[in-house]
């Protein structure tokens, strides 16, 4: 358990030199576009990719096929959950889409790769990639419908971020029986080992240049970071727990499908808001909440996994 206070550790060590870095007018907002677009196009592929390079096993491949259906079955059940509750609510038309896809649809770019790859290793990271697949499909068809309000969405979509991509490529490789030679990657994994200090800098960064006074005057954060936060990572880890003692799990795939589930609210969220006039200040604050308390209850959920799972 020392090596989860440990890891945390680091990644509180990177995200504090991101707010300090806001604070003292080094990293502005142009500079988190920046290093996001470069994370995203560049080095979060690359440690994708890198992860694919471990030894073959069906046994690792049962856990990427129950980590595909586990997250399927995730993404069905919440998001036809969540609309239906979000709609009863006292909130607008705009306000109940941005609550349910904020609730749905989590960071698993920014804090769950490098968060699975540091607790998990290679393995964490490809299991985190499968789920990140699953994320793509449903966000930019049936999430990106709930916020545009378009009767139609665009299948191209699926494939238009370099995550999918190098997602879909991890996994064709690691079922091929080669193996890139070992300076080739080592080269991958050193630009995808920046990964984890770049996120969490963006992050630190951004929570930095938040009036953190304005989240405490509406309900609706409150709730959606709790379903979130505590919510949904408690239904997880009931239905993992079940499906342990139903089927044989290999190594740390029920922690990480519990994990995943455990992740602050996606920034995806905002860009869409703003992209369709879509209640976009409330998904603002929304995710902010929810990025602000993940600090703590991250911390807990891994604990929990540790434990019981």
């Amino acid at each position: 358990m020392s090596q989860v206070y440990i890891v945390f550790f680091k990644l509180f060590i990177c995200l504090g030199l991101g707010f300090v870095l806001n604070k003292s007018r080094v990293l502005d907002m142009r500079g988190e576009k920046i290093m996001a677009e470069i994370l995203l196009k560049a080095v979060l592929p690359f440690m994708i990719i890198s992860s694919s390079q471990t030894q073959f096993s069906f046994d690792e491949l049962r856990g990427m096929g129950a980590m595909f259906a586990f997250a399927t079955a995730y993404y069905a059940v919440s998001l036809a959950a969540s609309r239906m509750c979000y709609k009863k609510t006292r909130a607008s038309d705009d306000e109940w889409r941005v609550m349910t896809t904020c609730t749905v649809f989590a960071n698993t770019g920014f804090v769950g790769f490098p968060l699975m790859h540091a607790l998990y290793g290679d393995r964490g990271l490809l299991l985190a990639a499968v789920f990140n697949l699953v994320y793509n499909a449903f966000f930019y068809t049936y999430g990106a419908h709930i916020i545009s309000k378009k009767p139609r969405f665009k299948l191209s979509e699926l494939f238009s971020s370099s995550v999918s991509t190098a997602s879909i490529a991890a996994i064709v490789l690691f079922i091929v029986p080669w193996r890139m030679p070992q300076f080739v990657n080592s080269a991958i994994s050193m630009v995808g080992d920046m990964s984890v200090p770049m996120a969490m800098m963006i992050m630190g960064s951004q929570l930095a240049a938040v009036d953190i006074r304005r989240m405490f005057f509406d309900w609706k954060p409150y709730l959606v970071s709790f379903v979130r936060l505590m919510l949904i990572p408690a239904v997880a880890i009931l239905a993992v727990w079940g499906l342990e003692h139903a089927f044989t799990m290999q190594g740390d795939t029920a922690k990480v499908m519990v994990l995943m589930c455990a992740l602050p609210c996606g920034s995806m969220n905002v860009l869409y808001a703003e992209k369709y006039d879509t209640a976009p200040d409330l998904s603002t604050r929304i995710v902010t909440m929810s990025t602000v308390l993940m600090m703590v209850t991250l911390l807990f959920w891994t604990w929990i996994v540790r434990n019981v799972l």
